[in-house]
């Protein structure tokens, strides 16, 4: 009885490994049986690619000079923690410089740089505008909030003299755009989504059940988080092989737990403060919604329209691009919704035509 009970419970972690890896190869194909990228699936607060801010309205930013993997993808930042290639701070004569600001839509999460589309942009009119050159400089970072991302625009993005900026904003974003901060909704949305989240902790998403993850979906009883969720096995790894992570010194602890607190709440919506940059710059704003799921705009997305429209933004929402398309078939895997390639793809048409019949970008002949 022991040595068939001894049977039975290995062909029963034989048959488990051999779903988990099969689950794997189904979710992200051949990379999901490489141990590199697979540990690259979780949230950007567990990568260690994220560290405090100097800037308190920011909270945390990318770290410079990053080479590694996010999402399955390779993920680089710059020497000034952009994720993108080197840009001088100072504009190039005769360049056409568009400032990206938003949040993992735009990072973007779990696609290659070259397929975002950002960098589809620049390098079409590139080559339409030549010799001219057009610059798409990218200051996105996942999981920012608008208010983070106004922020990264105003103290960040216009030292390097954009003349177009282009705001981001996901279906997340929709309810900080319109709402006063200092009203009763909006303190009360600043209090569920922190400025900044220190310290950020590691992961090891390999020793995590994916099978289990796709089952949940499937059955549609998968509610958890998984992207910040650690495992039982994920757990008891990290405890007997990663060190403690040592103390920061005082001043660090100070200035993280500073930039913990809330921030005094600013006058008008975010709208509204994105609308008197562009006065105070002179560079024209374009708001962006960034969405690929095919349905109706609802009382909000119409709100935020009128907002746009009345503090002379121009607004796009891109869902008109999507029409007749299944938003699962856009995910980056099966267990992410955030866009694929494909979707930057069409992103990128949209936006390209947008900003043309706005009269945004330079004509060919000037």
């Amino acid at each position: 009885m022991l040595r068939r009970g001894v049977v039975l419970l290995m062909l029963g972690i034989g048959a488990f490994a051999l779903l988990e890896v099969t689950a794997r190869f189904y979710v992200f194909g051949a990379a999901g049986l490489i141990p590199e990228r697979i540990n690259s699936v979780r949230g950007l607060p567990r990568t260690g690619y994220t560290q405090p801010s100097p800037d308190r309205r920011i909270g945390f930013e990318l770290r410079p000079n990053l080479d590694g993997f996010f999402k399955l993808v390779p993920f680089r930042t710059n020497s000034r923690g952009l994720r993108d290639r080197e840009y001088s701070l100072e504009k190039p004569p005769g360049s056409f410089r568009v400032a990206v600001v938003g949040s993992s839509f735009a990072m973007p999460a779990g696609v290659a740089i070259e397929d975002a589309f950002h960098s589809r942009l620049e390098e079409a009119l590139s080559a339409e505008l030549a010799p001219r050159r057009v610059e798409f400089l990218n200051f996105a970072v996942g999981m920012y909030n608008p208010e983070q991302v106004l922020a990264m625009l105003e103290l960040r993005a216009l030292a390097y003299d954009p003349d177009l900026i282009l705001f981001t904003a996901t279906r997340l974003s929709m309810p900080w755009l319109a709402e006063d901060p200092a009203s009763p909704a909006g303190r009360t949305r600043r209090s569920l989504y922190p400025v900044a989240r220190f310290p950020f902790e590691g992961s090891c998403p390999i020793l995590r059940s994916f099978l289990y993850r796709l089952i949940g979906q499937r059955t549609g009883t998968d509610s958890v988080d998984w992207s910040e969720q650690i495992g039982i096995l994920e757990s008891f790894y990290m405890q007997i092989t990663e060190r403690p992570p040592e103390p920061p010194p005082k001043r660090a602890r100070e200035e993280a737990l500073r930039a913990l607190a809330p921030l005094p709440p600013a006058e008008g919506s975010v709208i509204e403060r994105l609308a008197g940059v562009a006065e105070r710059s002179g560079v024209p704003v374009a708001l962006i919604r960034l969405e690929f799921e095919d349905r109706e705009p609802d009382a909000l997305d119409r709100e935020v329209a009128r907002q746009a429209d009345a503090n002379g933004i121009a607004y796009l929402d891109t869902r008109d691009a999507f029409q007749g398309t299944r938003a699962s078939d856009l995910w980056i895997y099966a267990l992410d919704p955030h866009p694929n390639a494909e979707a930057h793809r069409i992103f990128a048409r949209r936006i390209d035509g947008f900003l043309r019949e706005k009269r945004l970008l330079p004509r060919v002949d000037s």
